[in-house]
């Protein structure tokens, strides 16, 4: 009979299966194939890289989803983030998922001095630290009795969390109540999980940062507004008093004065001239610093924009005692488009610059195609001078802001350090570079290159030859190169054979030996100040001469010009040129020397018609303005014309005067207290609109030179505006345009 009781070894196989260890137990679910597990790892691994808490830039809400990951995953019920404390001497609890999806921040903190063994070992390693048995492993054996044990983690896979190759903390898998083996599939996806960890406190970081230059930026915005706002307040309120003192001055000065008076007055009007140079440059500064610098793309002749720099600078350099000339490259296109107005101003600005720092000699423009740049309009300008020059380590940073060669400087030649930054950063604008050489006690040379556009050829006509000299022969006398290259160059576009000579003895020679070969020269260009031998004493040299040959004359002049001119009609010569020479002034010029002395037809002259049609009647004007100095000054202006002016002091009242009497032409100051020039404007255009009446010329009158400015003018109504100070020849020549059009 067979027993139903089991036998030995099968009871010893249950028993054994009874007695397997909890470890090999809670193992089991893992044994599952590769393919089952890995898509369980994607759909997690998915779910949490989609998931909008990892997206939205909160760490604590990160945190969370990475230890839910992590408990899910490595299936745990318990799963930790720790941080370091950005002083690095504690670690602290940042998070805790257990089983069920159950969040807890648990304030455990502790210092890294009992964590020694623990950090090392993951400060060192790249891989996750693996503990099977937490109490007996000697890298957790120190947090056993005051974490694992009040937890019950019998077991731990430790991953870090770097930044920048950093520990800054570490994701805990923890088995709670039973001891475990790790496999490299698990520590692997705690690393994953690390990482994610890491990349999301980069990801806060980021915008912690982003947000601080956000800030920054607004309160910089903030500060730049404040700033543009001071200085045009301070703009408004130092050309007001400035525009009654310039205008006085220039006023005083076609009085008759004394010699002293008139030196007095002199330095007077240089020293505004310096102050409202000053202000120009402060407010450049600042609307290049805001960004508020808008450069200009319009048509315009490069030669006009020359001529007018150099017209500017001319009177300081004869001052000065200096030879001022510019040779413009036959091949440079003259057409172009571009910013004419700040081109100007960075040719005024490099020329003052060899002007303050030249005591004697000259300083020379030089206009070529930019060789670096094979593009058309592309221009290269260097200005070269002979002055004290600058070392070689200050080359670079003269063209900072509020800053010279030599703190010295600044007593010795005065000036701000402004006006070489400000010019670097419109070259820069324009798309062009700035750069200086020098030799000190030499003198310097600025070069500056900027890319312009260069005008199509049916944009403009071809300028005709504004005079034609085929055939004439012309001896060209000067001691500087440079205007001999000049002259000759243009001489010979025009049709003339030019010769030259460097000096007086040489040219008499000239003179003699053209005379006697029967080739005598019908123009002489003379420069009346050359070394050893004047222009002056060539022509008494001519006068006296027994075999005197009778060319036409013209005296180059430039410092001490009044009496060069007088001492010129006194000796009876065919005109006279003021240098630096313009093309137009020269043309014009030998036109009428030659056409007096050998009757040669004057070409490009436009004579104009006897019967004017200019209107007669007296142009009524209003003038608003607060300030009783400035309306003392528009009084002296206008005192010699024929012009009717009235004045208001503030908008209100010439609101009032408008609507009550006639007036031509408005001239309005937009800075007034009641009312001001804004408010007034408009209230005059809705006046006039509502009675069907044609608008009312207004120029208004700011303080304020600012390109917002003049929009904000504009759009209140106003025809065009005028930047103060504002000078007599200028206001003048605005009202004679309006009363062409008065009936």
């Amino acid at each position: 009979m067979t027993s139903s009781r089991p036998s030995r070894s099968s009871t010893r196989r249950i028993t054994t299966s009874l007695k397997r260890k909890p470890s090999e137990r809670t193992a089991l679910p893992f044994e599952q194939s590769a393919a089952t597990r890995l898509k369980q790892y994607q759909n997690t691994l998915l779910k949490l890289a989609q998931s909008e808490a990892l997206n939205s830039g909160n760490t604590s809400r990160v945190f969370r989803a990475i230890s839910e990951a992590c408990c899910s995953l490595l299936q745990v019920k318990r799963a930790s983030v720790w941080l370091l404390t950005k002083e690095r001497t504690a670690i602290e609890l940042i998070d805790v998922c257990t089983s069920g999806r159950r969040h807890s921040t648990p304030t455990f903190v502790f210092q890294s001095s009992h964590w020694l063994a623990y950090l090392r070992s993951l400060t060192h390693k790249h891989r996750p630290i693996a503990v099977h048995h937490a109490v007996r492993d000697s890298r957790f054996k120190e947090l056993a009795p005051s974490y694992a044990s009040h937890f019950h983690v019998e077991a731990v896979l430790s991953a870090p969390i770097k930044q920048n190759r950093r520990l800054v903390g570490a994701l805990c898998a923890e088995s709670v109540s039973a001891p475990r083996r790790w496999s490299r599939h698990e520590e692997y996806l705690a690393r994953l999980l690390a990482t994610m960890a890491t990349l999301a406190l980069e990801a806060a970081e980021r915008r912690e940062v982003e947000q601080a230059l956000r800030v920054a930026k607004e309160a910089a915005e903030v500060a730049n507004r404040a700033k543009s706002e001071f200085l045009a307040s301070m703009s408004h309120e130092i050309r007001t008093p400035m525009n009654a003192i310039i205008g006085m001055a220039d006023l005083l000065w076609d009085t008759p004065l004394s010699p002293d008076q008139r030196k007095y007055l002199r330095i007077f009007r240089r020293a505004g001239g310096t102050l409202l140079n000053l202000i120009n440059d402060i407010l450049d500064l600042s609307k290049v610093e805001a960004g508020r610098l808008e450069l200009e793309s319009i048509g315009f002749d490069l030669n006009e924009v020359i001529d007018k720099a150099i017209d500017i600078m001319a009177m300081r350099a004869n001052e000065k005692g200096l030879e001022l000339a510019c040779h413009v490259d036959r091949n440079v296109p003259c057409h172009l488009v571009g910013d004419p107005t700040r081109l100007t101003q960075i040719l005024i600005n490099l020329m003052g610059n060899a002007l303050k720092f030249t005591d004697e000699g000259s300083i020379v423009v030089r206009v070529t195609n930019d060789p670096d740049r094979n593009i058309a309009g592309a221009v290269r300008f260097s200005i070269s001078d002979t002055g004290i020059g600058i070392p070689s380590d200050h080359l670079i940073s003269i063209f900072e802001r509020f800053t010279q060669a030599h703190a010295s400087t600044t007593r010795q030649y005065g000036g701000t350090g402004l006006g070489l930054a400000i010019t670097k950063r419109l070259v820069e604008g324009m798309n062009g570079r700035i750069w200086a050489e020098s030799i000190v006690g030499t003198g310097s040379t600025f070069y500056c290159s900027v890319l312009l556009e260069a005008q199509t050829e049916s944009s403009h006509q071809k300028s005709t030859t504004p005079i034609n000299l085929a055939g004439v022969r012309v001896l060209v006398v000067d001691d500087h190169p440079t205007n001999r290259l000049i002259l000759r160059e243009l001489l010979s576009a025009w049709g003339a054979q030019v010769t030259e000579a460097s000096d007086g003895m040489t040219a008499l020679d000239d003179l003699r030996q053209a005379s006697e070969r029967g080739q005598a020269y019908e123009l002489l260009l003379l420069d009346c100040r050359m070394p050893e031998m004047s222009g002056f004493r060539v022509v008494e040299q001519l006068k006296s001469s027994p075999n005197r040959c009778s060319p036409t004359i013209i005296m180059l002049t430039s410092d001490h010009w009044a009496d060069d001119i007088a001492r010129t009609y006194d000796l009876g010569l065919g005109g006279y040129l003021i240098k630096p020479i313009r093309r137009s002034d020269l043309s014009q010029t030998i036109g009428i020397a030659l056409g007096r002395t050998k009757k040669m037809p004057q070409t490009g002259v436009k004579v104009v018609a006897s019967g004017s049609t200019v209107s007669t009647r007296a142009l009524r004007v209003l003038l608003v303005e607060d300030s009783p100095d400035n309306q003392l000054l528009v009084r002296a202006y206008l005192k010699q014309t024929e012009y009717v002016l009235d004045v208001a002091e503030h908008g209100a009242v010439a609101l009032d005067k408008f609507k009550s009497a006639h007036y031509d032409v408005i001239l309005m100051d937009v800075q007034m207290p009641v009312m001001d020039g804004y408010v007034a404007t408009k209230a005059i255009r809705s006046w006039e609109r509502d009675h069907d009446l044609p608008p009312i010329p207004i120029v208004a009158l700011t303080a304020l030179a600012l390109k917002e400015e003049g929009a904000r003018i504009f759009e209140a109504g106003c025809d065009t505006h005028l930047t103060k100070p504002v000078k007599k020849s200028t206001l003048l020549e605005v009202l004679r345009a309006y009363k062409e059009h008065v009936v």
